[in-house]
């Protein structure tokens, strides 16, 4: 029984990587066309790291490359693992009162810019007050002050002292 077993459990740890980066190439495609506006800014290939806490003591860190596209009224991050799989999608949006051109939008509690970074600070829905700090790494200055510009009195910054 094991014996035949095995080699679908390979087959399937395999495959199950490949399919989900195949759905996630599909949805970016999707929401590339129905969401992105004439004024829309695209970054490609940002460095940077996840933070979801799970509680007191239980969080996890991930490493990730993000594609980042920039609508008036909302970001949307296209994570990808290991520099080139889609493994999620994820839509920030600055307030509710304007919900057009987004995905199952998720709504942006604060920021941190720095010098070379920015944080966002959001609470998806599935984790119940458990919060997600997604952080975009060595951004260059026109990225930032772009980016600045793009928030700038959309949600709430926090200042680091």
């Amino acid at each position: 029984m094991t014996d035949t077993l095995f080699p679908f459990l390979i087959a399937a740890l395999i495959l199950f990587p490949i399919a989900l980066g195949i759905y996630f190439s599909i949805e970016k495609q999707k929401i590339l066309t129905s969401c992105k506006l004439p004024d829309s800014r695209e970054l490609k290939n940002i460095y940077g790291t996840t933070v979801t806490d799970k509680g007191p003591l239980n969080w996890n860190l991930e490493f990730n490359t993000f594609d980042v596209l920039i609508n008036d009224n909302s970001i949307f991050l296209f994570v990808k693992a290991y520099g080139f799989i889609p493994k999620r999608i994820t839509n920030l949006l600055f307030s509710r009162s304007d919900v057009s051109h987004t995905k199952k939008p998720t709504l942006l509690r604060e920021y941190k810019i720095n010098h070379d970074s920015i944080q966002f600070i959001y609470y998806p829905r599935h984790l119940m007050n458990r919060s997600r700090k997604v952080t975009l790494q060595k951004l260059r200055p026109d990225e930032i002050s772009m980016l600045e510009k793009v928030l700038n009195g959309k949600s709430r910054r926090s200042y680091d002292l």
